[in-house]
């Protein structure tokens, strides 16, 4: 061996003895901010997890959840696929003007298909009004903000399979074109796969509209803007100098209700005067801060509304929608299909009767999320 290669192979020998050495020593920390996800625990050392192999598979996972500087080696990794040729490596692309978008929609055709399925059964069974928001994704609307070089946005195709296959049962709420003639108006996060509440305002509209009530004009709210916000698309991308993004909150000074939260898992319900959950901007994820995220169910109530009782079946794009909503309803139920495991939603209305339903998903989940099918269920 030459022996100028000597201190390299020292330091080399010494990092990898470092590694494990730093990965225990150093604090672990149980959540990422960043990357908005909760990291593996420490594994848990037994008989019965190292004859199953579970022991070996959350050590690995831990050290690389804790790997000493693993966000800056995240971000190196990012930026080095980026400037190779390799945008969108980790499913995001980085656009023009510091734009992340989530790589373009790839559902099984069999699940869409089952999906929408599930839905026209239950508009068809439930005796009500049944709507639909299927909310298009960013790429497929901010064209003028992708990169020059992408896979091809199927947004367009996809929304009009959904149109066609419920037409008759469903009552559909056109968002694609009214957000395409209207784009530059930031009707989407630049560092997150949800609309802001400008883009959710505009829905709010389309659905009076549609149901025949005048929405309140944009001057009935106050706003109020909230910096440093970063999304989701910017904690799986690793591209960390994007500049973050101003999260707004729309807020009706006249509207008076009652928020009440329930969760499969939670005797009590959490009770609130308010819509915004305000604790959550000095969180590292800010976008609960819109009826406290993601819950089983979710009651607003009005007295004062002139509108009966609405169903929102939903995903987390309905949870910038709602505020605007509640002025007009004396009752919102909404329910997260995800979490909503007491009973189905047939069984729900039985017991809560309702006047109309609406449905708010996000795309990609219209196509893809399995939560959907159990609408079907009798």
């Amino acid at each position: 061996m030459q022996k100028k290669k000597i201190p390299l192979v020292i330091l080399f020998c010494g990092w990898l003895a470092a590694v494990p050495l730093l990965t225990c020593l150093l604090p672990a920390e149980d959540f990422s901010e960043r990357e908005k996800r909760y990291l593996q625990k420490a594994p848990d050392l037994s008989l019965r997890s190292l004859l199953k192999g579970d022991f070996m598979e959350q050590t690995e996972d831990y050290m690389a959840d804790h790997y000493p500087a693993r966000e800056a080696m995240v971000g190196l990794s990012a930026y080095f696929d980026l400037f190779t040729g390799r945008n969108g490596s980790r499913d995001v692309y980085l656009g023009r003007e510091g734009w992340l978008f989530t790589k373009p929609i790839r559902p099984d055709a069999a699940r869409y298909a089952q999906n929408l399925s599930a839905l026209r059964t239950f508009a068809e069974g439930c005796g009500l009004p049944v709507s639909l928001m299927a909310v298009p994704t960013a790429g497929g609307v901010m064209d003028d903000k992708l990169p020059s070089v992408h896979e091809a946005y199927g947004d367009g195709e996809l929304l009009q399979t959904a149109r066609q296959s419920l037409e008759g049962a469903v009552d559909w709420i056109d968002l694609y074109g009214l957000f395409e003639a209207r784009q530059d108006e930031g009707l989407y996060y630049r560092t997150d796969h949800h609309w802001t509440s400008r883009g959710a305002y505009l829905a709010y509209e389309a659905f009076g509209q549609a149901r025949g009530w005048e929405p309140l004009p944009e001057e009935a709210f106050g706003v109020t803007s909230h910096g440093g916000f970063y999304g989701t698309s910017y904690a799986k991308s690793g591209y960390w100098a994007v500049e973050p993004d101003a999260l707004e909150i729309w807020e009706n000074p006249d509207l008076q209700a009652r928020v009440s939260i329930y969760d499969d898992n939670r005797t009590e319900p959490i009770e609130s005067d308010s819509l915004f959950f305000t604790g959550h901007l000095e969180e590292g994820d800010q976008y609960p801060v819109f009826l406290d995220g993601n819950h089983s169910l979710v009651r607003i109530e009005n007295p004062a509304a002139e509108g009966g009782r609405l169903l929102v079946v939903k995903d987390s794009f309905a949870h910038c929608l709602v505020p605007f909503l509640a002025a007009h309803y004396s009752r919102i139920d909404m329910i997260d299909l995800r979490y909503f495991k007491r009973q189905t939603v047939t069984d729900y209305l039985a017991e809560n009767p309702c006047d109309e339903v609406l449905f708010v998903y996000g795309l990609e989940s219209l196509a893809t999320d399995m939560s959907l099918r159990l609408l079907a269920d009798k």
